[in-house]
């Protein structure tokens, strides 16, 4: 999982933007948030891209000037979301992207750990949603995670062996990554900083399994 932060902004080159990037660039009018997102996240895909493999399997994400991506083999089914955890009204959102049980566990929280859960549940939904080609936000509460019969928490995910991890990036960020490969995928994804950014700690707050192990 490659972290681009601000200063990645500085290594954006027009003349680098793949030809449908180049279509979809912002223009002038754009908003300078929007701008930001854009030449970060470009500037970290570009990296990406001349690091991985041919065919890798790459999902780029940004929020508020940052961005990830992720990168798998060849044939695998990947998605990555990032999101700055700012205040909202989790209880509201929480109506119509939540299962009852996920709804259920963010009602029991309140405050920081709250906010936190809901970021939790909003990147892994929107990695699955990129990763298995689903609508939003109308699939967003069919995926994420439900109780497994030991008190504990499975993926709730489409058909397959799905794989998930979220982490607690700096203080500010949440970052989720979900993965299917045809064959043995119980690896364990690595963090790097792309070319002049810094990777604030990483905490893992969780590991799951579409089959609760």
């Amino acid at each position: 999982m490659y972290w681009a932060d601000q200063r990645a902004a500085a290594l954006y080159r027009e003349k680098d933007l793949s030809a449908e990037d180049a279509r979809r660039a912002p223009g002038s009018g754009s908003r300078q948030a929007r701008k930001d997102d854009w030449q970060v996240s470009r500037a970290l895909l570009r990296e990406a891209r001349h690091a991985m493999a041919p065919g890798a399997a790459l999902s780029l994400s940004h929020s508020d000037g940052h961005a990830v991506c992720a990168q798998a083999p060849a044939g695998w089914r990947l998605g990555a979301d990032l999101e700055r955890m700012r205040a909202r009204d989790v209880l509201r959102l929480a109506d119509w992207i939540c299962s009852p049980d996920e709804a259920a566990a963010l009602a029991a929280l309140d405050g920081d750990a709250q906010r936190e859960r809901f970021y939790l549940f909003w990147t892994l939904k929107e990695a699955f949603i990129k990763a298995a080609g689903l609508d939003f936000p109308a699939d967003m509460a069919s995926v994420g995670l439900a109780p497994d019969a030991r008190g504990g928490w499975r993926l709730n995910a489409p058909p397959g062996e799905w794989r998930a991890c979220s982490w607690r990036v700096g203080d500010a960020w949440m970052a989720s990554m979900v993965w299917l490969a045809p064959s043995d995928n119980a690896m364990s994804p690595q963090w790097r900083a792309a070319t002049a950014c810094l990777l604030p700690p990483v905490t893992l707050i969780g590991h799951w399994t579409s089959a609760g192990e």
